[in-house]
């Protein structure tokens, strides 16, 4: 509201500076001019401190969307649903990272548009009844209806083409994420030529989509941009000119007279294109909402599943115990009657019935495949029982008390060493704070000791990338150490360590009392256990007791199989065999093992951790200057001027300079239209209107085809930038490289998919944009010379030199702010795509609650410094805007009052007066 009342009295001083400058009132035109100066700063103000506004508020939407997706995707192993269960969303993580900010971002946006244009469009509809007829409210209300009709039956469905435009870039990330995840593995399989293929085919994918998108816009743009910008504004050129033809607003004879009439004139040219302009704001918000619908749609979708999947149904499963399947809870773990069946459908165990009792061991095999793992996703809860009853110590707190997992790989968070020994337990959360003392001895007993001297006990590292798959798996063992539950799922937690720390391991899980359940292929386990599960990988199961006698007893089972042996059951019928021939006593407490191990460990090198590694100096190139940098990326992006995106270029330099001939055209047939006016030409100007449409045609082809041609060099340029950066990247393993080799923390994902798609987004229209004032300031120097001479080209000159010279000694150096914000936007998304490919783990663990607070401090972050740098544009905006925006238009009018006083033609004459006020307007 302040902001239209400044507007529209801006616009009543600027109609008497007008009048003022026409009459050579100079002592007039200064107090104006210096009220008009205020009116800016004040303008300048206000509009800065909008954008502010709606960036806090596009903050803030985020802050509360983002909210409410993490409440119910981190409750009952919902992130774990929708990747691994649920199958209807593939790539969460580019829903709540990307979608979601340009969502908030374009939202805002709309909001603050629609309110402005409404407050515009209420207050200048006022003042145009105030002097003139309501039949121009009501020209100008059917146009921009008919005009928005049309506009919407031609309009292409933008909101799934965006849609589909983030599905294809969330799956492209994905590719980059999944490649840094697994670094390690693609390059010890020489994997990159097979990665590569996969990535430049989602990349082809994209582009041509993408193709697609701008070609509709471009159609689209040259209707949209005919009916309500260019032949809009000549529609309003008619409603302007048409009262000072007849009514009370026609100028009378008088030098004074026609003053007036150019002030009334003035002020009505800014109250009729501010009304066509607040309409339009309103009419084309269909379009805007039909674009964000597509990514509402995909962020409620997102919502819905989260929410669905979170339901927690437990408490129902046990108030029904005479149903097909539910959940009990006692001192051991029982499987009666228990189907395991995947997300897809398959059956791997029918009709399980299995009791563990408190103090024994269970041992898992069988084949791969054949659901060893996946009783423990029901048992965890991670996949729905689908019939049966099962009994288990703590029921509803997953597999992180009670009952505690310890998988193949161990999963790392990010944070302190002391967070990976608790987790998922927060430090707020212990019932006994794990001392510096008690660290040390968990540590030692694992022989980890050393890693409290690696980093300082507060530095927040993530571990997976610095510690071994041996060095893991004994993280693991600590970890539950410290829980010290009453049963553990071992599932080939030791694979990785020696044996002697295997047996130690062992023993030390024996004297905490903790009954295991262990998945293992090693016959060498077989004497820790006492009873043995075997499943055959048909569905099949035969359980196995071992009696006080050392002799074995078999209990039924289900048998699918055929009598004869099957290549899926020859792992587990080899651990059946060594589980018969095992006697009473551990295999590693016979003398023979004894005597074998502790000759192993005597001619094992000892290690000393406390003597630190020579570090091995990296290469270090001294970085080129700027100009040459900013060469070599050229000569990337454009080789040759008679390639295509030479020829690109060639055709953005055509366009500008198209464009600024038909705005200078534009700008004489405004100064022409006065000069009518003033004559009462009426024939002259109704000809003058049939020249207008056809500029409006010819305009509403040129800047819809500048915008594609802008659109399709970035597209160019980033499918150049990605050939090459991929060329080098996925080559002798350099990737890998990138990643666990060098001294700095490289996202390359977050570099090669969104930084490098914005630099060349801002790229190209930093080169067209420079392109237009290079040709404008050629064009209009020339023709301000003509006008005023050289002094008045020298006054605008002197004022831009002075005027941009004091912006660059007081513009913060938005260059490491804005990097630094898109650093914590790649921290965040990494954080939700790692979560996404360890979500099986972290669901085990129950680190629902310990990853949400991880995330939340990452966003937090993220929030904080976005807030930080809205207010230093919001400060350098101000400035900004009134030096490069306001203070110009002040210079103008100075300048065409310096035109004015020195006009040499006879005033009382209707044609020099109209001279005058042609050369003012343009």
């Amino acid at each position: 509201v302040l902001r239209a009342a400044l507007s529209n009295r801006l616009a009543k001083v600027q109609g008497f500076l007008f009048r003022a400058a026409f009459l050579r009132r100079v002592p007039s035109f200064f107090w104006l001019i210096s009220e008009n100066i205020l009116l800016c700063f004040l303008l300048s103000t206000i509009h800065s401190t909008s954008k502010y506004i709606t960036g806090t508020l596009s903050l803030r939407f985020r802050k509360i969307l983002t909210k409410l997706i993490h409440a119910h995707y981190f409750e009952n192993m919902a992130y774990y649903k929708i990747s691994h269960v649920d199958g209807r969303i593939r790539n969460p993580e580019q829903r709540i990272a990307s979608d979601l900010p340009r969502f908030c971002s374009e939202l805002s946006e709309l909001v603050q548009d629609d309110l402005t244009a409404v407050t515009d469009g209420l207050l200048y509809t006022w003042r145009l009844c105030s002097y003139a007829s309501p039949k121009y409210i009501l020209w100008i209300l059917a146009y921009v209806l008919g005009a928005g009709a049309a506009i919407r039956n031609f309009s292409p469905a933008f909101g799934k083409l965006m849609s589909k435009e983030q599905q294809l870039e969330g799956e492209y990330r994905q590719l980059h994420s999944r490649l840094r995840t697994h670094a390690e593995s693609i390059a010890f399989y020489g994997g990159e030529s097979r990665e590569e293929s996969h990535i430049q085919q989602k990349f082809k994918t994209l582009v041509k989509h993408m193709k697609v998108v701008l070609h509709d816009h471009w159609w689209f743009g040259m209707i949209q941009d005919f009916l309500l910008k260019y032949l809009g504004a000549t529609v309003a050129v008619v409603l302007i000119i048409e009262p000072f033809f007849a009514g009370h607003l026609r100028p009378d004879a008088s030098t004074l007279g026609r003053a007036e009439m150019l002030s009334n004139l003035r002020y009505h040219t800014s109250v009729v294109i501010s009304l066509f302009q607040a309409l339009g704001t309103l009419s084309i918000s269909s379009r805007r909402l039909n674009r964000l619908s597509g990514y509402a749609d995909r962020i409620h979708e997102l919502m819905l599943i989260s929410r669905e999947l979170s339901a927690d149904d437990k408490k129902s499963s046990l108030q029904r115990p005479g149903s097909r399947n539910y959940l009990t809870e006692a001192n051991y773990v029982e499987f009666s009657g228990v189907k395991v069946v995947t997300p897809t459908g398959n059956v791997l165990v029918k009709d399980l019935s299995l009791r563990v009792e408190s103090g024994s061991n269970l041992l898992i095999t069988g084949p791969n495949g054949s659901g060893k793992s996946s009783l423990f996703r029901v048992l965890g809860g991670l996949w729905p029982l689908v019939s049966g009853h099962i009994v288990k110590p703590g029921v509803g707190s997953d597999l992180n008390k009670e009952i505690f997992y310890v998988p193949q790989r161990p999963y790392t968070a990010v944070g302190t060493l002391r967070d990976q020994l608790i987790y998922p337990v927060t430090a707020d959360q212990e019932v006994e704070p794990l001392t510096h003392s008690g660290m040390v001895d968990l540590l030692k007993n694992v022989d980890l000791d050393y890693l409290l001297d690696r980093y300082p006990p507060e530095k927040e590292v993530n571990w997976g990338d610095e510690l071994s798959l041996g060095e893991q798996q004994r993280l693991g063992m600590a970890r539950l150490f410290y829980h010290k539950p009453k049963f553990a799922i071992l599932d080939e937690c030791t694979s990785a360590v020696t044996t002697d720390m295997e047996e130690r391991f062992c023993a030390k899980v024996r004297a905490m009392g903790t009954s295991c359940i262990t998945i293992s292929h090693r016959p060498a386990l077989v004497a820790f256990h006492d009873v043995v599960l075997s499943l055959d990988g048909e569905g099949g199961w035969k359980v196995h007791y071992k009696r006080e006698d050392s002799s074995v007893q078999s209990e039924g089972g289900i048998v699918l199989t055929a009598l004869s042996e099957t290549d899926r059951q020859n792992d587990a019928i080899a651990v059946q065999r060594a589980f018969t021939a095992a006697k009473k006593d551990s295999a590693f407490s016979s003398p023979k093992t004894q005597s074998y191990v502790s000759e192993v460990i005597a001619t094992s090198p000892s290690v000393n951790h406390g003597v630190k590694l020579p570090i091995v100096p990296q290469l270090h190139k001294v970085p080129r200057a700027l100009p040459l940098r900013v060469a070599a990326m050229f000569k990337v992006l454009v080789p040759t001027l008679f390639d295509k995106q030479g020829a690109q270029l060639l055709a953005v330099a055509f366009l500008v300079v198209s464009r600024t001939w038909i705005s200078d055209r534009i700008a004489s047939l405004n100064g022409t239209t006065v000069k009518h006016v003033l004559e009462q030409n009426k024939a002259a100007f109704i000809r003058l209107i049939g020249i207008s449409v056809l500029q409006s045609g010819a305009s509403s082809f040129i800047a819809p085809s500048l915008r594609h041609l802008t659109a399709r060099l970035a597209l160019g340029w980033r499918i150049r930038l990605t050939q090459n950066l991929l060329k080098n990247y996925l080559r002798n393993n350099a990737f890998y490289q990138v990643f666990h080799m060098s001294s700095k923390n490289i996202d390359a994902d977050q570099r090669i998919t969104h930084d490098l798609e914005k630099l060349t987004t801002d790229l190209s229209g930093l080169v067209t944009g420079m392109v237009k004032p290079s040709v404008d300031i050629l064009w209009f120097t020339w023709r301000m010379k003509l006008l005023t001479g050289r002094r008045g080209v020298s006054i605008l000159y002197a004022y831009m030199f002075l005027g941009l010279g004091f912006l660059r000694t007081v513009t913060p150096d938005f260059g490491d702010l804005t990097s630094r914000e898109q650093q914590l936007e790649g921290t965040f998304r990494f954080m939700h795509e790692r979560l996404r490919t360890h979500a099986e783990s972290v669901a085990f663990f129950g680190g629902g609650a310990r990853e949400k607070a991880m995330v939340d401090s990452r966003f937090r972050e993220l929030l904080d410094h976005s807030s930080f740098l809205l207010k230093k544009k919001w400060l350098f905006g101000i400035l900004d805007d009134f030096v490069t925006k306001q203070l110009p238009h002040n210079v103008t009018w100075g300048l065409s009052l310096l035109y004015a006083l020195e006009h040499k033609g006879d005033r009382a004459l209707v044609s020099t007066q109209g001279e005058i006020s042609d050369s003012i307007l343009r």
